[in-house]
Protein backbone atom coordinates (compact mmCIF):
# COMPACT_ATOMS: atom_id res chain seq x y z
CA UNK A 1 0.00 0.00 0.00
CA UNK A 2 1.07 2.86 -0.64
CA UNK A 3 0.51 6.74 -0.68
CA UNK A 4 2.05 9.57 -3.34
CA UNK A 5 0.58 12.66 -1.84
CA UNK A 6 2.91 12.98 1.10
CA UNK A 7 5.26 16.32 1.57
CA UNK A 8 7.56 14.23 2.82
CA UNK A 9 7.83 11.42 0.18
CA UNK A 10 7.12 8.59 3.30
CA UNK A 11 6.29 5.17 2.70
CA UNK A 12 3.75 2.90 4.75
CA UNK A 13 2.67 5.49 7.33
CA UNK A 14 1.97 8.92 9.09
CA UNK A 15 5.84 9.67 10.47
CA UNK A 16 5.49 12.28 13.73
CA UNK A 17 4.63 15.67 12.17
CA UNK A 18 0.95 15.47 11.43
CA UNK A 19 -0.24 17.98 14.04
CA UNK A 20 -3.73 17.14 14.31
CA UNK A 21 -3.93 15.96 11.16
CA UNK A 22 -1.91 18.75 9.13
CA UNK A 23 1.38 18.31 7.57
CA UNK A 24 3.49 20.13 9.58
CA UNK A 25 5.39 20.83 6.02
CA UNK A 26 2.37 22.42 4.22
CA UNK A 27 -0.23 22.42 6.95
CA UNK A 28 -1.88 20.47 4.22
CA UNK A 29 -3.51 17.13 5.36
CA UNK A 30 -1.60 14.68 6.17
CA UNK A 31 -2.96 11.63 3.62
CA UNK A 32 -1.07 8.58 5.62
CA UNK A 33 -2.78 10.36 8.91
CA UNK A 34 -6.58 10.05 8.13
CA UNK A 35 -5.67 6.40 5.65
CA UNK A 36 -4.15 4.76 8.84
CA UNK A 37 -7.53 6.40 11.26
CA UNK A 38 -10.24 4.90 9.05
CA UNK A 39 -8.38 1.49 7.90
CA UNK A 40 -9.16 -1.35 9.78
CA UNK A 41 -6.34 -4.14 9.63
CA UNK A 42 -6.86 -8.15 9.01
CA UNK A 43 -4.50 -10.10 11.18
CA UNK A 44 -2.40 -6.87 11.50
CA UNK A 45 -0.67 -8.76 7.78
CA UNK A 46 -0.70 -4.82 6.30
CA UNK A 47 0.72 -3.11 8.88
CA UNK A 48 4.49 -4.13 7.90
CA UNK A 49 5.11 -3.62 3.96
CA UNK A 50 8.55 -4.19 3.62
CA UNK A 51 11.08 -3.13 1.95
CA UNK A 52 12.52 -5.25 -1.19
CA UNK A 53 16.18 -5.29 0.83
CA UNK A 54 14.93 -6.04 4.25
CA UNK A 55 12.54 -9.19 2.25
CA UNK A 56 15.52 -10.79 0.24
CA UNK A 57 17.38 -10.13 3.75
CA UNK A 58 14.56 -12.33 5.66
CA UNK A 59 14.56 -15.25 2.83
CA UNK A 60 18.11 -16.05 3.27
CA UNK A 61 18.45 -15.61 6.68
CA UNK A 62 18.91 -18.75 8.47
CA UNK A 63 19.63 -17.80 12.20
CA UNK A 64 18.18 -17.53 15.19
CA UNK A 65 17.83 -14.64 17.98
CA UNK A 66 20.47 -12.98 19.34
CA UNK A 67 20.24 -11.90 23.36
CA UNK A 68 20.11 -8.35 24.13
CA UNK A 69 23.36 -7.18 25.56
CA UNK A 70 22.39 -6.74 29.35
CA UNK A 71 24.12 -3.32 29.97
CA UNK A 72 22.89 -1.07 33.24
CA UNK A 73 19.62 0.45 31.44
CA UNK A 74 18.68 -2.66 30.06
CA UNK A 75 18.49 -4.19 33.52
CA UNK A 76 16.76 -1.29 34.89
CA UNK A 77 14.19 -0.81 32.33
CA UNK A 78 13.53 -4.54 33.19
CA UNK A 79 12.39 -2.91 36.97
CA UNK A 80 11.21 0.14 35.43
CA UNK A 81 13.52 2.31 36.95
CA UNK A 82 15.91 3.06 33.47
CA UNK A 83 17.25 6.47 33.03
CA UNK A 84 18.69 7.91 30.30
CA UNK A 85 20.17 11.31 29.58
CA UNK A 86 19.83 13.36 26.32
CA UNK A 87 23.30 14.41 25.39
CA UNK A 88 24.15 18.04 25.35
CA UNK A 89 25.40 18.38 21.67
CA UNK A 90 25.50 22.23 21.63
CA UNK A 91 27.60 22.17 24.69
CA UNK A 92 30.06 19.83 22.92
CA UNK A 93 30.06 21.24 19.49
CA UNK A 94 31.13 24.70 21.66
CA UNK A 95 34.33 23.39 22.85
CA UNK A 96 33.03 21.63 26.27
CA UNK A 97 34.91 17.83 26.54
CA UNK A 98 34.36 16.91 30.01
CA UNK A 99 31.42 15.26 31.05
CA UNK A 100 30.01 12.96 33.71
CA UNK A 101 28.62 10.11 34.03
CA UNK A 102 24.43 10.18 34.44
CA UNK A 103 21.69 8.09 34.66
CA UNK A 104 22.53 4.75 32.86
CA UNK A 105 23.19 5.86 29.05
CA UNK A 106 23.40 8.82 27.13
CA UNK A 107 20.77 8.99 23.88
CA UNK A 108 22.25 11.23 20.98
CA UNK A 109 20.30 13.29 19.25
CA UNK A 110 20.68 13.42 14.86
CA UNK A 111 20.39 16.77 13.86
CA UNK A 112 17.08 17.50 15.39
CA UNK A 113 14.85 20.24 13.68
CA UNK A 114 16.90 19.83 10.56
CA UNK A 115 19.93 21.69 12.24
CA UNK A 116 23.24 19.94 11.36
CA UNK A 117 25.46 18.91 13.93
CA UNK A 118 27.76 15.95 14.44
CA UNK A 119 26.88 12.93 14.01
CA UNK A 120 25.10 11.32 16.44
CA UNK A 121 26.89 7.53 15.75
CA UNK A 122 30.29 10.26 15.33
CA UNK A 123 29.56 11.27 18.73
CA UNK A 124 28.85 7.54 20.08
CA UNK A 125 32.09 6.61 19.47
CA UNK A 126 33.89 9.31 21.26
CA UNK A 127 31.50 8.62 24.14
CA UNK A 128 32.01 5.36 23.95
CA UNK A 129 36.12 5.67 24.21
CA UNK A 130 35.42 7.24 27.05
CA UNK A 131 33.18 4.80 28.65
CA UNK A 132 29.82 6.11 28.67
CA UNK A 133 26.90 3.83 27.49
CA UNK A 134 25.25 4.99 24.39
CA UNK A 135 21.92 5.45 22.36
CA UNK A 136 22.35 7.40 19.27
CA UNK A 137 19.13 8.31 17.24
CA UNK A 138 19.59 7.19 13.97
CA UNK A 139 17.06 8.43 10.98
CA UNK A 140 14.98 7.61 7.92
CA UNK A 141 15.39 11.36 6.53
CA UNK A 142 18.15 11.98 4.20
CA UNK A 143 19.54 8.37 4.08
CA UNK A 144 19.06 5.55 1.28
CA UNK A 145 19.61 1.80 2.59
CA UNK A 146 23.33 1.77 1.93
CA UNK A 147 23.76 4.73 4.21
CA UNK A 148 21.48 3.23 7.17
CA UNK A 149 23.16 0.03 6.92
CA UNK A 150 26.56 1.75 7.44
CA UNK A 151 24.85 3.10 10.28
CA UNK A 152 23.94 0.11 11.99
CA UNK A 153 27.61 -1.41 11.03
CA UNK A 154 28.60 1.15 12.98
CA UNK A 155 26.37 0.46 16.14
CA UNK A 156 27.93 -2.80 15.84
CA UNK A 157 31.64 -2.41 15.56
CA UNK A 158 32.02 -0.05 18.43
CA UNK A 159 30.04 -1.68 20.84
CA UNK A 160 26.99 0.46 21.11
CA UNK A 161 24.57 -0.42 24.21
CA UNK A 162 21.50 0.43 21.59
CA UNK A 163 19.82 3.06 19.09
CA UNK A 164 17.07 4.75 19.17
CA UNK A 165 15.23 4.53 15.45
CA UNK A 166 12.89 7.14 14.36
CA UNK A 167 11.81 9.00 11.02
CA UNK A 168 13.54 12.17 11.93
CA UNK A 169 12.31 15.76 11.88
CA UNK A 170 11.77 17.55 8.39
CA UNK A 171 14.51 18.69 6.88
CA UNK A 172 13.43 21.85 4.92
CA UNK A 173 13.22 23.72 8.56
CA UNK A 174 16.82 24.72 8.30
CA UNK A 175 18.06 24.24 4.82
CA UNK A 176 16.23 23.17 1.86
CA UNK A 177 17.57 19.91 0.69
CA UNK A 178 15.56 17.38 -1.57
CA UNK A 179 14.93 14.73 1.21
CA UNK A 180 15.49 11.05 1.00
CA UNK A 181 13.16 8.12 2.98
CA UNK A 182 14.16 4.94 1.26
CA UNK A 183 13.17 3.26 4.44
CA UNK A 184 10.25 4.38 7.38
CA UNK A 185 11.56 4.02 10.64
CA UNK A 186 9.82 0.42 11.07
CA UNK A 187 11.46 -1.06 8.04
CA UNK A 188 14.60 0.59 9.88
CA UNK A 189 13.42 -1.66 13.01
CA UNK A 190 13.09 -4.64 10.67
CA UNK A 191 16.71 -4.07 8.86
CA UNK A 192 18.62 -3.25 12.39
CA UNK A 193 16.65 -6.25 14.03
CA UNK A 194 18.18 -8.90 10.74
CA UNK A 195 21.84 -6.83 11.02
CA UNK A 196 22.00 -7.56 14.99
CA UNK A 197 21.20 -11.00 14.15
CA UNK A 198 24.56 -11.50 12.03
CA UNK A 199 23.67 -10.79 8.22
CA UNK A 200 24.04 -8.06 5.88
CA UNK A 201 22.39 -6.76 2.96
CA UNK A 202 24.83 -8.41 0.92
CA UNK A 203 24.07 -12.04 1.96
CA UNK A 204 27.07 -12.30 3.81
CA UNK A 205 26.85 -13.21 7.28
CA UNK A 206 29.09 -12.33 10.65
CA UNK A 207 28.87 -13.52 14.32
CA UNK A 208 26.79 -11.56 16.65
CA UNK A 209 27.24 -12.61 20.77
CA UNK A 210 25.05 -9.85 22.01
CA UNK A 211 23.27 -7.04 20.03
CA UNK A 212 22.45 -3.60 20.91
CA UNK A 213 18.87 -3.07 21.75
CA UNK A 214 16.66 -1.72 19.27
CA UNK A 215 14.51 1.50 20.62
CA UNK A 216 11.79 2.99 18.41
CA UNK A 217 9.08 5.84 19.55
CA UNK A 218 5.83 6.79 20.56
CA UNK A 219 3.79 9.98 20.28
CA UNK A 220 1.46 9.85 23.16
CA UNK A 221 -0.03 13.22 21.61
CA UNK A 222 -1.52 11.56 18.95
CA UNK A 223 -5.04 9.85 19.15
CA UNK A 224 -4.87 6.49 20.63
CA UNK A 225 -6.07 4.45 18.11
CA UNK A 226 -3.69 6.15 15.47
CA UNK A 227 -0.39 5.90 17.39
CA UNK A 228 -1.53 1.98 18.42
CA UNK A 229 -1.10 0.88 15.02
CA UNK A 230 1.42 3.30 14.35
CA UNK A 231 3.24 1.14 17.57
CA UNK A 232 1.99 -2.07 16.34
CA UNK A 233 3.84 -1.92 13.00
CA UNK A 234 7.27 -0.80 15.28
CA UNK A 235 6.71 -3.96 17.83
CA UNK A 236 5.89 -6.99 14.79
CA UNK A 237 9.07 -4.69 13.04
CA UNK A 238 11.35 -6.09 16.21
CA UNK A 239 11.58 -3.04 18.67
CA UNK A 240 12.70 -3.85 22.17
CA UNK A 241 11.25 -0.60 23.34
CA UNK A 242 9.74 2.33 22.88
CA UNK A 243 11.03 6.26 24.25
CA UNK A 244 8.26 8.87 24.02
CA UNK A 245 7.75 12.27 22.57
CA UNK A 246 8.28 14.94 25.12
CA UNK A 247 5.40 14.63 27.90
CA UNK A 248 4.42 17.94 29.17
CA UNK A 249 0.31 17.06 30.57
CA UNK A 250 -0.50 14.47 33.23
CA UNK A 251 -3.23 13.59 30.76
CA UNK A 252 -1.08 12.81 28.10
CA UNK A 253 0.76 10.06 30.37
CA UNK A 254 -2.88 8.41 30.95
CA UNK A 255 -3.20 7.56 27.05
CA UNK A 256 -0.02 5.53 26.77
CA UNK A 257 -2.07 2.59 28.77
CA UNK A 258 -4.62 2.69 25.83
CA UNK A 259 -2.46 3.40 22.70
CA UNK A 260 -0.36 0.08 24.32
CA UNK A 261 -4.05 -1.83 24.48
CA UNK A 262 -5.07 -0.67 20.64
CA UNK A 263 -1.39 -2.17 19.83
CA UNK A 264 -2.13 -5.53 21.16
CA UNK A 265 -4.84 -6.03 18.34
CA UNK A 266 -2.40 -5.82 16.09
CA UNK A 267 0.89 -7.11 17.42
CA UNK A 268 1.46 -9.97 19.72
CA UNK A 269 3.06 -8.46 22.43
CA UNK A 270 3.55 -5.07 24.65
CA UNK A 271 6.86 -3.41 24.80
CA UNK A 272 8.56 -0.84 27.90
CA UNK A 273 7.76 2.46 27.35
CA UNK A 274 10.32 5.25 28.60
CA UNK A 275 8.89 8.68 29.00
CA UNK A 276 10.50 11.57 27.77
CA UNK A 277 10.87 15.25 30.39
CA UNK A 278 11.74 18.49 28.95
CA UNK A 279 13.60 20.10 31.86
CA UNK A 280 12.71 23.41 33.14
CA UNK A 281 9.58 23.51 31.73
CA UNK A 282 9.81 27.08 31.26
CA UNK A 283 6.56 29.24 29.93
CA UNK A 284 7.72 30.25 26.95
CA UNK A 285 8.49 26.81 25.42
CA UNK A 286 5.18 26.10 25.83
CA UNK A 287 3.97 27.92 23.37
CA UNK A 288 6.40 26.17 21.11
CA UNK A 289 5.72 22.82 22.20
CA UNK A 290 1.86 23.30 21.38
CA UNK A 291 3.29 23.89 18.08
CA UNK A 292 4.80 20.66 17.87
CA UNK A 293 1.70 19.40 18.67
CA UNK A 294 2.88 18.64 21.81
CA UNK A 295 0.01 19.18 24.87
CA UNK A 296 1.19 21.33 28.06
CA UNK A 297 -0.36 22.71 31.25
CA UNK A 298 1.45 21.15 34.02
CA UNK A 299 4.50 21.45 36.17
CA UNK A 300 7.08 19.08 36.37
CA UNK A 301 6.67 17.21 39.65
CA UNK A 302 2.67 16.36 38.33
CA UNK A 303 4.23 14.91 35.77
CA UNK A 304 6.84 12.89 36.97
CA UNK A 305 3.84 11.85 39.65
CA UNK A 306 1.58 10.24 37.23
CA UNK A 307 4.67 8.25 35.29
CA UNK A 308 5.29 6.80 38.72
CA UNK A 309 1.62 5.39 39.27
CA UNK A 310 2.09 3.48 35.48
CA UNK A 311 4.01 0.58 35.22
CA UNK A 312 6.65 1.99 32.10
CA UNK A 313 10.13 1.51 31.62
CA UNK A 314 11.63 4.75 32.83
CA UNK A 315 12.28 8.13 31.94
CA UNK A 316 14.38 10.21 29.26
CA UNK A 317 15.65 13.46 30.86
CA UNK A 318 16.25 16.20 27.85
CA UNK A 319 17.57 19.32 30.23
CA UNK A 320 16.97 22.64 27.84
CA UNK A 321 19.80 24.59 29.38
CA UNK A 322 23.11 25.38 27.84
CA UNK A 323 24.20 27.77 30.43
CA UNK A 324 23.44 25.94 33.06
CA UNK A 325 23.04 22.35 32.24
CA UNK A 326 24.70 20.75 35.18
CA UNK A 327 22.70 22.51 37.32
CA UNK A 328 19.38 21.72 35.82
CA UNK A 329 20.46 18.12 34.94
CA UNK A 330 20.86 17.39 38.91
CA UNK A 331 17.60 19.02 39.79
CA UNK A 332 15.30 16.90 37.38
CA UNK A 333 17.86 13.73 39.19
CA UNK A 334 16.96 14.70 42.46
CA UNK A 335 13.18 14.83 41.66
CA UNK A 336 13.37 11.70 39.88
CA UNK A 337 15.01 10.41 43.08
CA UNK A 338 11.92 11.55 45.51
CA UNK A 339 9.14 10.76 43.55
CA UNK A 340 10.11 8.09 40.52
Amino acid sequence: MRVFNCPKDLLNGPCGGALEGKCEVNSNSCPWYYLMERFELLDGAPLLVEHPVVLEMERIFEGGEVNIKKSSFIKNLERGKAISVEFPIKLFEKGVREFRKVGDIYTIPDNPLGYPHISSTALGVWLKSKGYSVMPHLTAKDRNVIAITSEFRTVLEFDFEGVLITTGDWSGFMIQGKPVFDLDSSNMIRLAKLMFSGILPTGERFEVKERPFIAGTINPNYPAKLEGKRLARKILAGVDLVISQVVANRKVVREIPRILQEALKYSPHEVPVVISLLYPLKRELESVLRKMGIKTGDDIRRIVEEVSSLELGGINIIVFEETKWDEKLNEILDLLKEVF
